[in-house]
């Protein structure tokens, strides 16, 4: 993946799953992939992956739905996918990731579920920012975001890091990250805030902060030079902002996936 986690994993989970289930080599060479494709030609995965979670923004199981992926990335660096995520690579250093980052918003209104009542109307605006990424290594890296949040009107990003671990097995690899998502008050306000004159069972308003905390595994299998599959499992704790919210039941939230692509 949250990645308002669970709803920070709903809007940028398949962009990670898809760069992970469909695209491990985009995933961890996207600049070089970028730099060392021909001009005019492009790299492109597809396929469906299993998410799950334990928990929704209402706190309500989630069963397991199919998720179509797709991914492109052309030789200018510019790439987009099925998850309403596009942005453009712009290093030629390598071991260095920059460039612009558009993401699409979820839609959430208070009729959605009960325990939504007194919140505040979410629109599907489109949200802009930057991501920035540097190798410490070959088997590590940081990875970062920010974005401005179109809908709140505020500032929320993630920072995390990735180590593989030493194979074990040929065709196999495996990869853990951790990492830290932060959201500005404004944004904080329009997810978990919550009015009781509105209908919420209490009055509630966030400040800005830590919107959770998460570790996660990654298992990759190479089938084929074409063909790929991904296994995740990513725990997340949400801070104190979300997690004292009466939208939220569940302040710890696991989230899965499982994801066969096909590389053209």
């Amino acid at each position: 993946m949250n990645k308002f986690a669970p709803r920070f994993f709903s809007r940028f989970s398949p962009l990670l799953l898809l760069l992970a289930a469909c695209a491990p080599a985009l995933a961890d060479g996207a600049s070089a992939s970028a730099l060392m494709m021909p001009d005019g030609s492009r790299d492109m995965y597809v396929g469906a992956a299993v998410t799950g979670s334990s928990a929704t923004d209402d706190g309500a199981p989630r069963a397991a739905v199919l998720r179509p992926l797709l991914q492109v990335q052309w030789s200018n660096g510019v790439f987009v996918s099925a998850s309403g995520v596009a942005g453009m690579h712009l290093s030629a250093t390598p071991g260095v990731e920059y460039g612009p980052l558009l993401a699409s918003s979820n839609t959430r209104g208070p009729e959605d579920s009960w325990r939504l009542r007194g919140t505040r109307r979410i629109k599907g605006s489109l949200d802009v920012g930057g991501f920035y990424g540097h190798y410490l290594g070959e088997q590590t890296r940081v990875t970062s975001n920010l974005l401005y949040d179109t809908s709140a009107r505020g500032w929320r990003g993630q920072f995390s890091l990735q180590k593989t671990l030493p194979s074990l097995a040929a065709h196999h690899t495996v990869t853990v990250s951790a990492g830290v998502s932060l959201a500005s008050g404004a944004v904080m306000d329009e997810r978990y805030a919550v009015s009781a004159a509105a209908g919420g069972a209490r009055d509630y308003r966030p400040g800005g902060g830590v919107t959770s905390v998460d570790a996660g595994i990654n298992w990759n299998w190479a089938l084929s030079s074409k063909w790929l599959l991904n296994s995740a499992v990513t725990g997340t704790r949400l801070g104190d902002g979300p997690a004292h919210s009466p939208v939220i039941e569940r302040r710890n939230v696991i989230t899965w996936s499982s994801g066969l692509g096909y590389r053209f």
